[in-house]
């Protein structure tokens, strides 16, 4: 990774001492035993609840032939508890534009069956186009599952799962002959709580998943909504993020499970029903219509530098450009609607276009993905990893995939991860693989771009000492307004995984999850080219965190027990930033770590001289 730090920075060798904190554990850890292998039994119980799935790896078998000492990448990638997976075109969705573009024409190209599940499904323009594209389908003969999340739209603000506050639109689709779910609605988790109690009361699905016509499909991090696929030349604070698109029928087959295991369980995910009282305020004008506006934008020429810079500074020719939009959506719907627009559509229409028209870069990028976009298609082997919530039976296939991954690695392990709250079980392995001399980048966010405070509460005590235990290790912190979503590594340059998994408890203990593992040098370059990328972009901001090392040894140098930092956030947080944190830091990652019993996972042991 190439260098990143604060022109004032302090040296490496030299500085004033600036202790991090180490939670107390209850019990000293133990080193990880021989090898750190997984024995035969755990491994048996691990894939006993898969047993019944005929794509499922014989993990424990696998693992038996594995080397006792050090497994290699390949009989890891063998023994992966996959629901799936096979030969496959991948394609690494790197930019927002791309990451649309391939969904909008795959969804434009089913012909059989689409099924869909997106923690996050926005009401805004990309959101009702989206839904608008599964609603013509759905008409056009295309057999449409769908499901969202209830608890990333608790008070149904932004999303559709709340009547009166857009379920009508998800109806539209289930009056047609869609099914469409909710995962986990908020009313029923106090029986959740009363029959499991736990983790499950919390359980979301965070699952992102498109199957088309059961033979390709995209997962990674992204949502449904304007942050997630907007230039962000167009909006101020666009996510960054990573898809995969995988075309192959093994791979497809394993999201198709993934989505079935979450969606099938009606007590969890609990079916939109139609109206009750017959679809009197039909919504297929509005859908439809912004689909079509959408493609119209997406397929028109791309605008000029100068057009560009006129459209962002003139409001009415903004407005003339939406009015146009509408009338050019409005032609193109399909001959099956058979009513005029009403005023209410057109305003509503007008609404979608007013936000379609400033996403300036948006115009046309459908022409150029087509032409090759940013990444290549390459020929890989692919597997896709499941994990299910707590809240149904808790299948885990992801944390053994990571951890796995990790031992085998031979000569460096590179994530990027929006949350990054590592599990005192995760870190022993990032340590481990430290020591064999495997040199580790972790990607992430600081209190700057990240959305959520409580999990940078947890990073801003622990980033030291995680540096203390891996001397190999360098993190990097984004400091500008995109927030990083991305949830992807890469290992020894081979191989990729690509997924919805956060490090942190959410991910590892509550929520269903979904990746891709992926083996192909081609592939794992572009991924990893694109991490690189972002270090390098000046509007990322990124920032090295460092600690004091001794110079022959490379081990931490430590004061009191704590690493002696040398650049960290107190040297280029604002103080009001800092100030807030303050009690965050004690309350989320003191307290509350150190006495909640749900949160012993993420305990660490003081560190040793």
């Amino acid at each position: 990774m190439p260098s990143i730090r604060r022109p004032d920075s302090k040296s490496s060798t030299h500085a004033a001492h600036k202790p991090g904190k180490s939670p107390k554990s209850k019990s000293k850890s133990k080193k990880p035993s021989k090898g750190a292998q997984l024995t035969r039994a755990a491994a048996a119980r691990e894939t006993s609840s898969w047993s019944a799935k005929p794509l499922m790896v014989d993990r424990a078998a696998k693992l038996e032939k594995m080397d006792a000492k050090l497994p290699s990448l390949d009989a890891v990638f063998e023994a992966m508890p996959c629901v799936g997976g096979g030969p496959a075109k991948a394609r690494v969705l790197s930019s927002n534009l791309d990451a649309w573009n391939a969904r909008w024409d795959m969804l434009q190209a089913a012909t059989e069956s689409i099924d869909t599940q997106y923690f996050i499904l926005e009401k805004d323009v990309y959101g009702f186009a989206f839904l608008g594209v599964l609603l013509e389908k759905q008409l056009g003969g295309v057999k449409v599952r769908a499901m969202t999340d209830a608890m990333a739209d608790t008070f149904g603000k932004h999303g559709f799962k709340m009547p009166l506050r857009g379920k009508d639109y998800l109806q539209e689709l289930v009056n047609h002959g869609a099914e469409v779910s909710i995962y986990h609605p908020i009313h029923d988790r106090l029986g959740t709580m009363v029959k499991q109690g736990g983790f499950a009361t919390l359980a979301s699905n965070h699952d992102k998943i498109i199957v088309v016509d059961g033979r390709e499909g995209i997962t990674g991090g992204r949502n449904i909504g304007i942050e997630s696929f907007a230039h962000p030349k167009d909006l101020k604070g666009a996510w960054r993020d990573m898809d995969v698109s995988l075309k192959g029928e093994g791979p497809a087959k394993g999201l198709t499970i993934s989505f079935e295991r979450e969606f099938d369980n009606k007590d969890i995910s609990v079916p939109v029903s139609r109206d009750r009282l017959g679809n009197w305020d039909k919504k297929d004008i509005q859908l439809i219509g912004t689909a079509k506006m959408m493609d119209v934008w997406l397929k028109a020429p791309p605008f000029t530098d100068a057009e560009k810079v006129r459209l962002r500074s003139d409001p009415a020719l903004r407005t003339a450009l939406a009015n146009d939009l509408v009338e050019a959506g409005l032609a193109a719907l399909p001959s099956f609607i058979d009513r005029r627009p009403s005023d209410q559509d057109r305003e509503f229409l007008l609404a979608q276009a007013e936000q379609l028209v400033g996403q300036v870069e948006t115009r046309g990028s459908n022409r150029l993905f087509k032409t090759g976009g940013t990444m290549p298609t390459r020929d890989t082997q692919a597997k896709v990893i499941d994990q299910t919530s707590a809240a149904n039976g808790r299948i885990n296939g992801m944390a053994s995939t990571m951890t796995d991954m990790i031992r085998a690695a031979k000569t460096r392990v590179v994530i990027e991860n929006p949350y990054v709250v590592l599990t005192e079980d995760m870190l022993k392995e990032l340590e481990a693989a430290s020591k064999r001399g495997v040199k580790i980048d972790l990607i992430t966010n600081s209190p700057l771009s990240t959305d959520s405070a409580q999990t940078q509460a947890f990073f801003l005590e622990d980033w030291p000492m995680i540096l203390a235990r891996c001397p190999t290790c360098r993190i990097y912190v984004a400091t500008g307004e995109n927030k990083f979503h991305t949830k992807a590594a890469v290992v020894d340059g081979t191989d990729a995984f690509i997924s919805t998994y956060n490090l942190d408890l959410l991910s590892g203990y509550v929520n269903s999850e979904l990746g891709a593992m992926v083996k192909s040098e081609e592939l794992a370059g572009d991924l990893l080219r694109s991490l690189e990328n972002d270090l390098l972009d000046p509007s990322n901001g990124f920032l090295e965190y460092t600690i004091e090392r001794d110079a022959v040894t490379g081990r931490a140098k430590l004061v009191n027990g704590q690493p002696v930092i040398t650049f960290g956030p107190e040297d280029h947080l604002p103080a009001a930033v800092l100030e807030d944190y303050k009690g965050r830091r004690k309350l989320w990652g003191q307290t509350l770590r150190n006495n909640v019993p749900y949160l012993e996972p993420l305990r660490h042991p003081p560190l040793e001289p």
